[in-house]
């Protein structure tokens, strides 16, 4: 009897063991790497339980829907002229870019004013043959000899325009653009510098091509929405020749042409020519490209009128910057 409770006594151990060790074995069998520390404590309610690579397939979705969007840019300027944009005229060619203009307007009457990004933004190629341009609204600085007149604010607003490019082929090809689009105008503008209108401003533009040299030109209307038999309408036409020089140099010669209908200076032909240098792409890192330029524009059409003053202004000094992407 008394050796049958001392074996009982050393048998407990034994067994009190061999739960350890199972114990043991079975942690040791869960590798580190395979344990999920992110959960939260059982009593803990109220918390996700989702692992800290929970994002990584959001974080995919997005860098493969930007990779598409810039192989989609490459492609469209893969087939269309590689030309650069002029300083006035608006270009045919799809864009993917942020720009930025300037100009200092001297009138006839004395006023100086300097307009900054007159209508430029960001253009964005949306599809095989889209873009669309999201503008800031210009803000102008006006001074005159006698500070009567002068004033600071925004003008109306130019926020919105769409482009559909119906042909083009590159310099390896027929070197040419034939493009439409329609610009959105919003009365926006402090009393001095608004229409009180909306505006539409539908525009056809093309180009041609013949080695260095190109032509780009635009053909398009200025269509108040109200307050016409006050405003009349616009035709406005521009021209650009430019020619490329030393794979960085485009100089260039435009002539803005604006045709007015109806309205205090219905009948007048307002006529500009604009000689100009724009240097570019210069690279900025892996796929920012940078381009500037700058400008003279005078008046040679109408001869001066003092009301409603026209020309616009005699000569301005003209500044751009574009950072293509």
């Amino acid at each position: 009897m008394e050796l049958r409770r001392l074996a009982r006594r050393r048998a407990r151990p034994l067994w009190v063991a061999g739960i350890g060790l199972l114990s043991t074995a079975s942690w040791q069998a869960a590798p580190a790497a395979e344990l999920d520390w992110t959960l939260p404590p059982p009593s803990v309610s109220g918390q996700s339980s989702a692992p800290l690579v929970a994002g990584a397939p959001e974080t995919d979705a997005v860098s493969s829907f930007l990779a598409a969007w810039a192989a989609r840019a490459e492609q469209v300027r893969a087939n269309q002229p590689a030309w650069s944009s002029p300083l006035v005229t608006t270009t045919g060619m799809l864009e993917q870019r942020f720009r930025f203009d300037a100009s200092e307007q001297q009138a006839g009457n004395g006023a100086d004013t300097r307009v900054t990004d007159g209508g430029r933004g960001l253009d964005l190629i949306v599809s095989n043959s889209n873009e669309i341009q999201i503008a800031a609204p210009p803000y102008d600085l006006r001074s005159t000899p006698t500070g009567k007149g002068a004033f600071t604010g925004f003008g109306d607003w130019a926020f919105l325009r769409v482009k559909q490019q119906l042909a083009s082929s590159p310099a390896s090809g027929d070197n040419y653009f034939v493009t439409v689009w329609l610009l959105v105008q919003a009365p926006t503008g402090i009393a001095p510098l608004t229409n009180d209108a909306w505006t539409y401003l539908p525009t056809m533009a093309f180009g041609k091509g013949w080695g260095d040299f190109d032509i780009q030109a635009t053909v398009g209307g200025v269509l108040p929405a109200s307050h016409v038999a006050t405003l009349g309408d616009q035709i406005q036409t521009n021209v650009a020749f430019q020619y490329h020089l030393l794979t960085i140099l485009w100089p260039e010669f435009e002539v803005n042409w604006t045709h007015f209908i109806g309205g205090p200076r219905g009948g007048l032909d307002q006529v500009f020519l604009t000689p100009g240098l724009v240097l570019g792409r210069f690279p900025l890192g892996d796929s920012v490209l940078f381009t500037t330029g700058f400008g003279y524009q005078f008046a040679v059409s109408p001869t001066f009128r003092p009301n409603p003053l026209t020309p616009a202004y005699n000569h301005a000094v003209l500044f751009t910057s574009r950072f293509n992407f």
